[in-house]
């Protein structure tokens, strides 16, 4: 009976710790409360798209509840490197109902970075709101070096082909050279003594004057024009080189900043990037001190 009794005994112990556990367990996730999991971008991301982007926030909880769209939707901001706000509308992946999606309605300006903050009191289907705000940034592309690309790789492009029909023409050339090869035959015959070709063809030697004559023109008539051939596609080819240079002055001109005479970056247009101003900020601050 002892042993029955200490065996009971221990058994209710052990049922009562493992109660307590699965209670404290259970109340640490009840505790939780709505959170961010993850975002796209992610913070610190660059390099994205000026136009149709969109800002996903994934939650750990349901948030597709579209009647709540208003309420979050005030909660969340997006603000460029001025403070300005972005207007956006919320919607909803009806595979991803953690997720709230935030499309800008309107471009974004290339190579600046904005703000994101989703601020607390964003709510979920259950009722839990986020507690603490959420802040992350991500910078957009700079357009100007993707134009800048965007043209070499098309002068790129174009040299290629002028490269290929260039071989093409070469090839052409050779092709009428090959043909010509009778013309070189027939540059012989006009070589030969009308005497023996007299003797080997049976005419007269008259005649083989006349053969010899008739050869000569039809090979001094080839070979100029084959030269006349050379000569237009040297000039072509000249021409063609001579077009690329003069592309590719007019990209490196624009490419290069130009002022006309020496001065601050300001006072010729430029902008001081904001590195620099709170570098300088700072350095004012320190001194004040």
């Amino acid at each position: 009976m002892k042993r029955r009794a200490a065996l009971t005994a221990a058994l209710l112990i052990l049922a009562m710790l493992f109660c307590q556990i699965a209670f404290a367990d259970s109340t640490l996730i009840a505790g939780q409360g709505l959170a961010v999991v993850s975002t796209v971008p992610h913070d610190g991301e660059e390099g994205k798209q000026v136009s149709n982007l969109a800002v996903k926030i994934v939650f750990n909880e349901d948030v597709s509840n579209t009647a709540n769209d208003t309420l979050n939707a005030g909660h969340i901001t997006i603000k460029d490197p001025d403070g300005k706000k972005q207007t956006f509308e919320i919607t909803h992946h009806p595979k991803a109902p953690n997720e709230l999606w935030c499309i800008l309605k309107g471009d974004l300006t290339a190579n600046s970075e904005y703000t994101v903050t989703v601020e607390a009191g964003v709510k979920a289907n259950s009722g839990d709101v986020l507690s603490a705000p959420y802040t992350f940034t991500f910078k957009t592309r700079n357009t100007k070096i993707d134009n800048t690309i965007s043209i070499m790789m098309t002068i790129v492009m174009m040299v290629i082909m002028m490269l290929a029909t260039t071989r093409s023409q070469g090839k052409q050339q050779e092709e009428k050279a090959a043909k010509g090869k009778g013309a070189i035959a027939s540059e012989k015959v006009s070589q030969t003594d009308p005497y023996r070709l007299a003797k080997e063809k049976g005419i007269s030697v008259e005649e083989a004057r006349a053969l010899i004559a008739k050869e000569k023109e039809k090979v001094d008539k080839k070979n100029a024009s084959g030269k006349r051939a050379r000569e237009k596609y040297e000039a072509a080819k000249a021409a063609k080189e001579a077009e690329v240079e003069r592309r590719l002055k007019e990209i490196h001109d624009a490419s290069v900043y130009k002022v006309k005479a020496k001065g601050s970056l300001v006072a010729h247009g430029g902008t001081i990037p904001k590195a620099v101003q709170k570098k300088l900020a700072a350095k004012k601050k320190s001194r004040r001190r």
